[in-house]
């Protein structure tokens, strides 16, 4: 299993949610890192970077076998120029490490890039969603996503045709994270909201009242 700022680059696409399921049971905040009781950190590279190499890898690689066996005919040329400057920009774009921060003391979300503070929002602006598709024969697939307000979509799962223990363990890690979850239908009564816009949103009282005991000690003994 991938660690580190590649730890969300593991894909599986037969039965991604098992491969989701693994990973929580390592850590149950995944892909978070508690860095100290209610905050949450992870360290990650955008996927586009390994998809953007191997553009540009295979992409050099056939300009130069096209050119040997075309003996210097141009016709494609242009297709392969295409792809070496989409690969060359998506390794640009993606090559800067980023950082999410989830402050629950606070009551803040940060992104950092290359160090740099990129945006920080409130927790309300920060959830967990389940997302749907559907191919031409109308069979529905789910992805389970980390997003928010100027956040790029941090992929959990993907491509999965099991809704049912999808929105399961969207609704476990997001109890985990204490953040809101929403299902992929606008309106539905799986929606999980406990972050709410000012001036609930520094509520401290609104921690879930369901929570196991560790998480009960954590919230209540931590000084302030």
């Amino acid at each position: 299993m991938l660690r580190g700022p590649f730890i969300l680059w593991g894909f599986n696409p037969f039965r991604s949610e098992q491969k989701l399921v693994q990973c929580l049971q390592d850590n149950v905040h995944f892909p978070f890192e508690v860095q100290q009781p209610k905050v949450f950190v992870v360290e990650y590279y955008r996927d586009t970077l390994w998809k953007g190499a191997l553009l540009l890898l295979l992409s050099a690689v056939g300009c130069g076998l096209y050119f040997q066996t075309e003996k210097g005919d141009q016709d494609y040329a242009g297709f392969f120029a295409f792809g070496i400057m989409t690969g060359l920009w998506l390794v640009l774009c993606s090559a800067s490490k980023r950082r999410l921060v989830i402050n629950h003391r606070r009551g803040f979300y940060r992104l950092y890039i290359r160090e740099r503070l990129w945006h920080q929002g409130p927790l309300h602006q920060i959830y967990l969603r389940l997302t749907a598709q559907q191919d031409a024969y109308g069979k529905s697939f789910y992805s389970l996503v980390v997003s928010g307000y100027r956040l790029e979509e941090l992929v959990l799962a993907r491509l999965s045709t099991d809704y049912e223990q999808m929105q399961a363990l969207g609704r476990r890690l997001a109890h985990k994270l204490y953040l809101n979850y929403f299902d992929c239908q606008e309106a539905s009564g799986r929606h999980v909201v406990r972050h709410w816009p000012p001036p609930l949103l520094h509520d401290d009282k609104a921690w879930p009242q369901d929570a196991d005991e560790t998480d009960r000690h954590e919230a209540e003994g931590l000084p302030v």
